[in-house]
C-alpha cells in the first residue's frame, strides 16, 4: 500500500474500532490490523484510539527544581564548561567552596545536584550550551585508508597504571611565522595520572628549557621513571644531556620517531586542549610578558591538576570506517589518581594533601583571571611603545622592524633587513593578531 492508502485505511479502521464494544471483537480486529499494517499491538492501539495520544518519553522524571538547575549551570560555568562525566566527580568540591565563599545553598538543593548522574547533568545543561555548527558528521574516510590500521608506539606495561612516565613537548607562540624571537610553552604530561605542568620561556634555547624542566620536576608529586620527547633541538642538545641525570635522577630517556606525533600522543593532545585554549594562536613576541605568562601557566596547571577531572582513553580500534574508543569508568582528577597510586610514596601524597588544603578552585580562578589581565596589560603597553617608536623614526606601523630586532634599530637597518635579493621590500606587521580578547 502507498502512504495515502495506509492513512485512509487507518482512518476507516479507527472508525470501525470505535464502534466495537465487545472485548473479543476488539482483540480480533487488532490482530487483523497488526498483520495488515505490520506494527506492534501497543502502536496499533495508540493509532486506533479516537484521539491519538502523543508519544511520551520513557524514563524517570526529573525531580530537581529550577533552583537546582541554576546551581548546576553556575558550577558548570565556573569549572570551564566540562561535560557531565568530567563535572560530576568535582561537584561536591565546588559546592563546598561556594558555601565558604558566602553562597546560600540549601541542603535539599545540594542533594539534588549531587544526586545527578553524568547523563542527567548533560540533559539539564542542554539549554545552557550554545549550538555550534549543523551537528552533522563529516565525510567518511576513503576505502584504502580504512584498511590501514592505526600505528601507535606504546609505553611499557606499567606506564598506564603507575605514575612517573612522562611526555614533554614545546608549543611555539609564533602566530604563524617562525621568524625572530617569541615565547614558547613547555608542556609535561604524565601518562598514568594525566598530571600536566606548563611553563613559559623566551625562545626555546637549551639553557632556558633545562631551567623550566627543573621547575616542573620539583612541582611533580611523584618520581619520574621515564621521559619521552620529540626530536627537536630544544631536547636533543648538550645542555640537557649534561643536566638530565641531575633533573631526573632515576628516569629513562627516550625519543619518538620522526614525523610520528602519535608517539607523543598525550602531550600533543594537551598542547591543544590546555596551552592553545589558554594563550590562543596569536604571536607572543614581548619579552617583558614572559614572567606574567609563566605565572598564568603555573596557576592554570595547579588548577587543572587539583580540580579538573579527566577520563583516560584505554583503547582505540578501527571497526569498519569508524574508530571505537573505550574510556575508563568514572572521571577523576589527576590529584585523585596520584593519591590512589600505590607506587607513590606517603611523603609525595602528603604534598598533594597540602596543596588541596591550601587552595580552592574559586580562589585559583580569581588568581588566574588577575594574572591574565596583568599579562595582557603588559603586552598592550609594549605594543603601544613599539608603535610610537616606529612612528617617531619616520616609519609607519606597517613597516616596523621584523620580530626579534630591537625597536631602536634605524630606518636604514630595518630597510636592509626587509630587503629581498630581487630588490623588493617585505613588510612586517608589528601588531600581531590579539587572541586574548576573550580572556578579558
Amino acid at each position: 500500500m502507498t502512504k495515502e492508502e495506509k492513512e485512509n485505511y487507518v482512518l476507516l479502521s479507527r472508525r470501525r474500532y470505535g464502534e466495537l464494544t465487545d472485548k473479543k471483537d476488539k482483540g480480533a480486529f487488532l490482530d487483523q490490523f497488526c498483520a495488515t499494517m505490520r506494527m506492534s499491538r501497543k502502536n496499533a492501539i495508540r493509532r486506533l484510539s479516537p484521539t491519538e495520544l502523543p508519544h511520551r518519553r520513557r524514563g524517570r522524571p526529573f525531580k530537581a527544581d529550577v533552583a537546582a538547575r541554576n546551581l548546576l549551570v553556575r558550577i558548570w560555568k565556573l569549572a570551564d564548561r566540562p561535560c557531565g562525566k568530567l563535572l560530576r566527580p568535582v561537584l561536591g568540591v565546588w559546592i563546598d567552596c561556594l558555601r565558604k565563599d558566602g553562597a546560600d545553598i540549601p541542603e535539599e538543593m545540594a542533594s539534588a545536584v549531587l544526586g545527578m548522574s553524568a547523563s542527567t547533568i548533560d540533559r539539564r545543561l542542554r539549554g545552557a550550551k550554545p549550538r555550534v555548527g549543523s551537528g552533522r558528521r563529516g565525510s567518511s574516510l576513503s576505502e584504502h585508508r580504512r584498511e590501514v590500521p592505526l600505528k601507535v608506539d606504546v609505553w611499557p606495561g606499567d606506564a598506564t597504571s603507575h605514575a612517573g612516565w612522562v611526555e614533554v613537548d614545546t608549543v611555539a607562540h609564533c602566530g604563524g611565522s617562525m621568524a625572530g624571537s617569541f615565547c614558547w610553552t613547555l608542556t609535561l604530561a604524565d601518562v598514568a595520572t594525566q598530571w600536566v605542568e606548563m611553563r613559559c620561556t623566551w625562545n626555546n634555547g637549551a639553557e632556558a628549557v633545562v631551567g623550566r624542566l627543573k621547575e616542573m620536576a620539583e612541582a611533580l608529586p611523584f618520581a619520574v621513571a621515564g621521559v619521552n620527547s620529540d626530536n627537536g633541538p630544544e631536547f636533543l642538545n648538550g645542555h640537557l644531556r649534561r643536566d638530565f641525570r641531575r633533573i631526573f635522577p632515576k628516569a629513562v630517556r627516550s625519543r619518538s620517531r620522526p614525523y610520528r606525533k602519535n608517539d607523543n600522543a598525550l602531550v600533543e593532545q594537551k598542547n591543544g586542549h590546555r596551552v592553545r585554549r589558554l594563550f590562543g594562536f596569536g604571536r607572543m613576541d614581548v619579552p617583558e610578558a614572559v614572567e606574567a605568562m609563566n605565572e598564568v601557566a603555573r596557576l592554570q596547571s595547579l588548577y587543572d591538576n587539583l580540580y579538573r577531572a579527566t577520563q583516560k582513553l584505554l583503547s582505540k580500534t578501527m571497526e569498519g570506517h569508524r574508530y571505537r574508543k573505550v574510556f575508563e569508568k568514572g572521571a577523576r582528577t589527576p590529584a585523585q589518581r596520584v593519591l590512589e597510586d600505590p607506587g607513590v610514596s606517603r611523603a609525595r601524597k602528603g604534598m598533594v594533601h597540602e596543596l588541596l588544603d591550601r587552595n580552592d578552585p574559586i580562589t585559583l580562578k580569581r588568581c588566574i583571571r588577575a594574572a591574565m589581565d596583568r599579562m595582557w596589560r603588559i603586552i598592550s603597553r609594549e605594543k603601544q611603545k613599539r608603535k610610537a617608536a616606529a612612528e617617531a623614526e619616520g616609519g609607519s606601523a606597517l613597516c616596523a622592524a621584523p620580530s626579534g630586532m630591537p625597536p631602536s634599530a634605524s630606518t636604514a637597518a630595518r630597510r636592509n633587513a626587509c630587503q629581498r635579493p630581487n630588490g623588493s621590500v617585505t613588510r612586517f606587521m608589528t601588531q600581531p593578531r590579539d587572541c586574548g580578547a576573550r580572556f578579558r
